[in-house]
């Protein structure tokens, strides 16, 4: 399921959370269907990082997951092991003969299905040698007297298996043939839960605080259930062992309701956790010369969404040192402050460094078996990587390179007017520098919309400037011709920037349809503006 839906899976998730119920409902309905709660963690914890979403909203996409994962464990434990056969030979069927698209990933889908009841029925076989044990039957009869030390034993499991469903699904199996007490599987199953929410809180250690908050909050609310459940687990048993249902049921039951409780318990408290969360995770204050990428993990391969998202994750840091950078530039400029320019100029090492690495992971990643859009969105990847490492170097070799011009001319200083007019270009700049790196991360076709339209608003308004800097030179005999030029390049940098920033909106919208449309009706606006601009006696044409 994610490799021929996981994109779309992953929008769905940055456009679906107007509320903490939507969300919620989101992170339920793209579990069931991706299986695993960790990727929707991830990716959530990866839009939280970015600010898309609220701590709030990613805690309550991920209770959500929680409960699709336990809805998916429901599913499983019945017997359908005779539709193995037949899955698998469809899914073979339509994946081999398939030209291409989702008829080809629905064939992947169905073989991973039948292949996955096959597995449960072998590991049921498997497990006979297990069961006979004499060890194995310590160690359970051991779990019975410490159920603390079953809950551990399962959260490492869980954790070391980096799936809580197939731990779930092992304890189930265990269960159906009598190996484990009903108390200890609940037990387990608990553990299994805890262990279950450490690999996103592990993946996203080095992450910014907003990617570290819903990780963190779903292990606490988690821990808290457990802590509350564990002493009335042989009330519990009890009391589903009335229930004319099978042990296997009874165990897949107890996590449904585990999760449900936990959501009704917590769901209220979603807002107070991630204040919470906000107090135990100060922002990071990181040295600029410290940033190097961290979550170029190749053991993601094997899950091509996960590396994406990690490969998005670094490009997305990358976009926080390049716009530092601008900041920076313009803070020198506007206080001649050259030392600051030459520590903005040694930052572009680091971008360099982002981009080489970046490059080479998802190069890395195409020698594995991705679908055509997941390869698409690597290209889109690198080529949004490319754009803000060539936006570094107009900063360092342009903007910087100004500054240092400037700085030959102590006498020549700009006027509040000089200033004013470059702040006019900058500040819409970096209005879409924020913009460009949202449609960078989700894909959004009204937000690609948008950054176009700012494309030719700024681009219009650095020639209006241009003008009004010209016909100031026209009445200002003695204005400083090095001035006057360094104005004119920092302008002409800015609108380079921003067509830089801007090439992110272009896959999305074409993928739309709605590429030619655009461009169009942008050309359209401008034409029905004034499409010329005077300058002395002449008129100078826009375009």
């Amino acid at each position: 399921m994610t490799e021929g839906w996981g994109n779309d899976m992953r929008r769905i998730v940055g456009k679906s959370l107007s509320n903490h119920y939507q969300a919620f409902g989101t992170g339920l309905g793209v579990t069931m269907l991706l299986q695993s709660s960790s990727a929707t963690a991830l990716l959530t914890s990866s839009f939280s990082g970015q600010g898309l979403l609220t701590a709030g909203s990613a805690l309550a996409v991920i209770l959500g997951a929680d409960v699709g994962t336990a809805l998916v464990a429901q599913i499983l434990t019945f017997d359908l092991s005779a539709l193995s056969p037949t899955l698998v030979a469809v899914g073979v069927g339509l994946f081999s003969y398939s030209k291409g698209g989702r008829s080809k990933e629905a064939g992947r889908l169905m073989l991973g299905i039948g292949m996955m009841l096959l597995a449960l029925k072998l590991i049921l076989a498997a497990s006979i040698p297990m069961r006979e044990s004499v060890i194995i039957q310590q160690i359970f009869l051991a779990l019975g007297q410490d159920l603390i030390l079953a809950v551990v034993f399962a959260a490492i499991l869980a954790w070391a298996a980096h799936s809580s469903l197939a731990t779930v699904l092992l304890i189930i199996t265990l269960s159906s043939t009598s190996a484990l007490d009903v108390s200890v599987a609940f037990a387990l199953i608990l553990g299994a839960n805890i262990g279950g929410a450490l690999p996103p809180f592990i993946a996203t250690l080095g992450a910014n605080r907003s990617a570290r908050q819903p990780p963190l909050g779903n292990l606490l609310f988690r821990i808290c259930g457990v802590a509350i459940c564990l002493p009335f687990t042989e009330v519990i048993a009890q009391l589903l062992s009335s229930w004319d249902v099978s042990q296997a049921r009874q165990i897949a039951n107890f996590h449904l309701f585990f999760n449900i409780v936990l959501v009704l318990l917590f769901f209220p408290l979603i807002n107070t956790m991630a204040r919470l969360t906000a107090r135990l995770l100060p922002e990071d204050q990181e040295p600029t010369d410290a940033i190097t990428p961290r979550n170029l993990d190749i053991m993601a391969f094997e899950t091509p969404l996960v590396a994406i998202v990690n490969a998005e994750r670094e490009v997305l840091r990358m976009g926080e040192v390049v716009e530092r950078m601008l900041r920076n530039a313009f803070v020198a400029l506007k206080k001649n402050d050259f030392e600051l320019a030459q520590k903005t100029q040694t930052m572009d090492k680091v971008v360099n460094l982002f981009d080489e690495e970046i490059k080479r992971y998802l190069t890395s990643l195409a020698r594995e078996q991705l679908t055509e859009k997941e390869s698409k969105r690597c290209i889109e990847i690198i080529n949004f990587a490319t754009n803000l490492e060539h936006i570094g170097d107009i900063i360092t070799a342009d903007l910087i390179h100004n500054i240092s011009q400037k700085k030959v001319v102590p006498r020549a200083k700009m006027s509040l007017q000089d200033r004013e007019e470059i702040n006019n270009l900058y500040q819409p700049v970096l209005k879409s520098f924020h913009l460009s790196m949202n449609v960078f991360s989700s894909g959004d076709i009204s937000m690609a919309r948008l950054l176009m339209a700012k494309k030719y608003k700024i681009g219009k308004r650095e020639k209006e400037l241009v003008v009004t800097h010209l016909n100031k030179l026209r009445d200002e005999v003695t204005y400083d011709s090095k001035l006057s030029a360094l104005q004119l390049d920092i302008l002409r940098d800015l609108k380079r920037i921003n067509y830089h920033l801007t090439s992110v909106a272009y896959p999305i919208l074409e993928k739309a349809g709605q590429l030619r449309t655009r461009l169009r009706s942008a050309e359209a606006a401008d034409v029905s503006a004034p499409s010329q601009l005077a300058f002395g006696g002449t008129t100078i044409n826009e375009r």
